[in-house]
């Protein structure tokens, strides 16, 4: 049986002892899984593609008004050259009052303070809400098999979710600054230019698929896509490799390759933005003797949770809790919280993400009993919020 642990720096370091590269969970989930059963938990583990997944659920047992969800992941990314930490990224070192490793801020430390939350408010309040955990060792990979396996399984189960409270890092300077009420999408195109291979000396007897492919990607780096809109910053292009796999320097390549990505608001879909995206090509193929050829993968579309009863609830616990005024973003990169919003509302909280996914990953051992605490008042203001 797993010890209950009452302080969330200890369940932090415990966490990252697992040595949970994605999309392996590294034991992880099992002792989550004994954790919360100590508490009234039930449990289920599952596993899909090498992916393990875990939904528990707590009940009061006069019943419940309204099911809240707390998303999470334990996989971390690799910890790359291991001598360049000081210290191992599997051990949660302590240190000048940081804690160290891999998945100290992304995001064993959310999970760790929202478990220790829960246990504290199953202890000591009357409560009207059931609280349902959903968490995946496939966050930081491909992200197929985790977080939408875990819906997938709610949903054939037929278990109810109202809310969902995500513990991606938000926070840009101090824990509770920054709340994220929806994302950005996400369209990466590849681009294929071919041109005719020929001597470089003759330029003339051959179509240079290099100078093309940089004429057009200037073109698509000053197409305007938007100026942005209410909860939205402008949508961002941004190119990503240019690469012609040529190792002749007096020879002109067949063709050459180009990849980017556009970071998009509501302004757009991803099949809207592609169709701007081809009328460009088509019209650069026209008036050039190269050949220009996409190709496109949406990894997420945009989405907007609606400030509302959920981020009011976490926007007044922030404020009862550390006094700070936070604010609601949708900036960033993608998270699972673009596959739960077809099921739920759905917003983020969690630490200062300044130092994820660095060599010698940390953060303030303070700020985990801080985002602790808020967890834990976000929790007595919601089940309030239903007990009326």
């Amino acid at each position: 049986m797993t010890k209950l642990i009452d302080d969330p720096i200890l369940l932090t370091k415990k966490l990252i002892g697992f040595r949970s590269i994605t999309p392996d969970d590294g034991g992880s989930l099992k002792f989550i899984a004994s954790f919360v059963e100590q508490l009234g938990f039930q449990t289920n583990i599952f596993t899909t593609q090498g992916v393990t997944n875990l939904f528990a659920r707590w009940s009061p047992k006069s019943g419940h008004k309204r099911t809240l969800a707390f998303n999470g992941h334990v996989d971390v990314v690799p910890p790359g050259k291991e001598s360049l930490w000081d210290s191992n990224p599997f051990i949660g070192d302590i240190r000048n009052e940081r804690i160290f490793g891999r998945g100290s801020v992304d995001m064993k430390s959310s999970v760790a303070a929202y478990l220790i939350a829960l246990k504290e408010a199953i202890k000591e309040e009357e409560l009207n809400c059931s609280f349902v955990l959903l968490i995946t060792s496939d966050e930081e990979g491909d992200a197929e098999f985790g977080t939408k396996e875990l819906l997938k399984w709610v949903v054939k189960n037929k278990e109810v979710v109202d809310d969902c409270l995500v513990g991606e890092p938000t926070c840009s300077k101090l824990v509770g600054d920054t709340i994220k009420i929806g994302r950005r999408g996400s369209l990466s195109g590849f681009i294929v230019c071919k041109g005719k291979q020929g001597h470089i000396a003759y330029p003339e007897k051959a179509v240079n698929p290099v100078e093309a492919l940089i004429d057009f990607l200037g073109k698509l780096k000053s197409l305007k896509l938007d100026d942005g809109s209410e909860f939205f910053e402008p949508s961002s292009l941004n190119i990503s490799t240019i690469d012609t796999n040529n190792e002749a320097l007096n020879v002109i390549p067949a063709d050459c390759r180009a990849n980017f990505n556009v970071r998009f608001n509501d302004q757009h879909s991803s099949s809207s933005l592609v169709k701007k995206l081809e009328m460009l090509v088509s019209d650069y193929n026209e008036g050039s003797n190269a050949t220009l050829e996409m190709n496109y993968k949406c990894s997420g579309e945009s989405f907007l949770t609606e400030p509302g009863l959920l981020s009011d609830l976490l926007t007044t616990s922030i404020k009862e809790t550390v006094g700070i005024d936070c604010r609601l973003s949708t900036g960033g990169g993608t998270s699972d919280a673009r596959f739960i919003r077809d099921y739920c509302p759905v917003i983020e909280f969690g630490l200062v993400g300044d130092t994820m996914h660095q060599i010698n990953e940390n953060t303030k051992v303070d700020d985990i009993v801080l985002l602790k605490n808020i967890y834990r008042n976000f929790l007595k203001n919601y089940n309030k919020e239903f007990l009326k």
